[in-house]
């Protein structure tokens, strides 16, 4: 119904508008109709007339002049239907300007509704958004007020954590100048000793030398092992991931260093055997003092776990490898991280070497031996292998480097020209781990590796002949992790997955 009444107005509106616009000619129609009468009548009393005079042979005056004055009107009704023919000319031509100006208003009123109902759209759709964006507002300025009730909450309490954090502060001074006493005290009694030492040892230089026998002088070679001697549990947590000799060679348990938060993944010793450090599965590098076991410092800096890390340049500095693609350059007097490598590739192992060669060495997943120089941010070489590097091994003279990958190989390496000299291979050997440590005998006779069914292959590192497979009364099929060499090359220390320790003789 709306519709119809709608149509209706605007054909009403039309009509009048058609109306007006006619309304103005209407008048010279009717002039022009009323002189077409007049023209027609006085034609007819035109034609009569003349009719009159030719059939009289004379006419009167009256007869002559009535003639005139109806040629006079005749010629002034001629004169008016030109002029009224002339002003309908012009009606007729302003009459189709008009309607040309009506076409264009009537398109430009069509454009004008389309552009009204397109905006009666936009109007509906942006009071829907103003209508959501309300809501939104709402939900937000709620949202606001509880994140700020939470955010009071937390901050009182981040109040109260900073006065027990400035109460923890000002104890942890009180027991750090205490802690300093007790160092002072220690140094003292330390000097001490050392001066007890220095008179006993010279002492001792005053006393007449004793006679030697020639025996003690022989070196002792080494030897390969023949079956385990000793086996025992290492710990009660799992697996045993490194293992190492003290340089005496003693087999006592002494200490249990304690302190890290996760997991040892390689330990060494500073060459005066004072301090012992050992990478963690907690991101960091912790090291502690041998004689009183206590916990000195720790390196923390790696976002990752730390797979292994080695003194270097004479234990004044530390050397990590990480699995976040890492491997950071330690200062140990003022514990703080002097140098980062970024190789690119997970670190597995990492080895240092001050002899021949590049000082670092590490192992990648990426298959890749980096040699460094700690005078450069890029490797100053790398060498590719077939396999995961699980294991990196310094022999003692510093010229050869052994390394064990995932490909069920061991490749020897000069130092000097980062050539291959040896691999070494057995049908039945198989890498224990992408940590699975592999070592070289002390007299540099031969290398050894721990294989993934708990035995332990020995190889000749010149002729790389398999010379002994040692698994009698060992580690019964336990994934063998690491190994270490007696200092005099007379037998091998292995740990496995499960605890267990053998001493193979």
């Amino acid at each position: 119904m709306t519709n119809e009444k709608n149509y209706r107005s605007i054909i009403l509106s039309r009509l009048k508008t058609r109306d007006r616009q006619c309304a103005q000619f209407s008048r010279i129609f009717a002039s022009y109709d009323a002189l077409s009468e007049s023209f027609n009548h006085l034609l007819s009393k035109n034609n009569k007339a003349v009719l009159r005079k030719r059939s009289t042979t004379e006419g009167g005056d009256d007869d002559g002049e009535e003639v005139e004055k109806l040629q006079i009107e005749l010629a002034d009704v001629y004169k008016q239907k030109a002029i009224n023919d002339q002003r309908l000319i012009d009606a007729n031509l302003k009459l189709k300007d008009l309607e040309k100006q009506l076409a264009g208003v009537r398109e430009e009123r069509d454009i004008a509704l389309k552009h009204i109902e397109e905006l009666k759209k936009k109007l509906v759709e942006a009071d829907k958004l103003v209508a959501e964006t309300k809501e939104t507002n709402q939900l937000m300025y709620d949202e606001l007020i509880a994140q700020q009730t939470i955010y009071n909450a937390i901050n009182q309490k981040f109040l109260k954590a900073d006065e027990e954090r400035n109460e923890l502060i000002d104890r942890l001074k009180e027991l750090k100048e205490r802690e300093i006493g007790r160092l002072n005290e220690f140094n003292d009694s330390e000097q001490q000793r050392h001066l007890e030492k220095l008179r006993s040892a010279l002492e001792d230089a005053a006393k007449p030398n004793p006679s030697l026998d020639p025996k003690a002088l022989a070196v002792v070679d080494d030897c390969t092992a023949t079956g385990c001697k000793i086996k025992f549990e290492c710990n009660e947590l799992g697996e045993v991931n490194d293992v190492l000799f003290h340089p005496n060679g003693n087999c006592a348990k002494k200490a249990v260093f304690t302190g890290a938060n996760q997991g040892i993944t390689r330990i060494d010793l500073d060459p005066e055997c004072k301090h012992i450090l050992g990478s963690s599965n907690d991101y960091a590098v912790r090291v502690w003092s041998v004689d009183d076991q206590r916990h000195r410092c720790a390196f923390t800096g790696h976002s990752d776990k730390v797979a292994s890390a080695k003194f270097f340049n004479a234990g004044r500095f530390i050397v990590s490898g990480s699995n976040d693609r890492t491997v950071k350059l330690w200062d140990i007097t003022s514990s703080r991280c002097t140098k980062t490598y970024f190789p690119g590739s997970t670190v597995l192992d990492v080895t240092s070497n001050d002899r021949f060669g590049a000082p670092i060495v590490t192992a990648h997943f990426d298959k890749s031996v980096r040699f460094w120089d700690i005078r450069s941010d890029a490797p100053c070489n790398t060498l590719k292998l077939n396999g995961k590097v699980t294991s990196l091994a310094v022999s003692v003279d510093g010229q050869n480097l052994l390394c064990s990958a995932r490909d069920e190989t061991l490749s020897l390496i000069d130092m000097r020209n980062y050539g291959i000299i040896h691999i070494y291979s057995a049908e039945q050997y198989r890498t224990s781990s992408d940590y699975g440590k592999c070592v070289i005998s002390p007299g540099g006779t031969y290398v050894a590796a721990g294989s993934a069914d708990g035995h332990v292959f020995i190889w000749n590192i010149i002729t790389t002949r398999l010379e002994k497979v040692l698994y009698k009364g060992g580690h019964e099929n336990a994934a063998v992790l690491s190994l270490a060499w007696h200092p005099s090359g007379s037998g091998i220390i292995s740990g496995d997955k499960r605890k267990m320790l053998c001493l193979w003789r």
